[in-house]
């Protein structure tokens, strides 16, 4: 099963229903696949996945943050995303590479909601030496490598022993990260 983590700064109580995350915001394409499945493997059909994250500057939507890059605050949904898996348990989202903010290794927050419920409240993690090599790149370039790794960050735990860690492959001029999400 995976680990229950904080929720971490800035979720919404709004849903936004779509796939691509972007809004247009730059950075390194990322085409995330997540898929829900229960304590014996089965998809979960059903299961509503919502996702949020920072954009390649630190920065989250619709808060006011302070993250160290701009801060863009109320009004804006980038970077946030709801969807319903189908009978294979999947949800897909295009989005790009999160950037980071100080103290904390780079993730995804997620959510998992059934019948009304919130059954997953999560994060996932970025490769360090996978991260390195995409931010020395375009927009992350100015920000540097992240100040904390999977080791340092208070709230990661052990990303590969615990299931919290993406598989990465590169793909095209972006990345295709996968994780199944174990739900009670």
């Amino acid at each position: 099963m995976t680990p229950e983590q904080t929720a971490g700064p800035f979720p919404l109580d709004e849903q936004f229903e779509r796939r691509d995350l972007t809004e247009g915001y730059p950075g390194h394409r990322l085409h995330l696949g997540l898929r829900v499945v229960d304590a014996d493997c089965a998809p979960v059909a059903g299961a509503a996945v919502e996702v949020w994250h920072t954009d390649a500057t630190g920065d989250y939507s619709a808060f006011t943050d302070n993250g160290g890059g701009k801060d863009e605050a109320e009004g804006t949904t980038f970077l946030r995303g709801t969807q319903t898996a189908g009978d294979d348990g999947i949800v897909e989202f295009t989005t790009i590479y999160p950037g980071w903010y100080r103290g904390r290794a780079v993730h995804i927050h997620v959510r998992v909601h059934r019948d009304d419920a919130v059954v997953l409240t999560s994060q996932v993690y970025f490769d360090e030496a996978y991260t390195e090599a995409v931010f020395a790149t375009g927009e992350y370039a100015e920000f540097g490598p992240p100040d904390t790794t999977w080791a340092a960050d208070a709230i990661a735990g052990d990303p590969l022993a615990d299931g919290t860690a993406l598989s990465l492959t590169a793909e095209g001029e972006g990345t295709r990260g996968l994780l199944n999400l174990g739900v009670r």
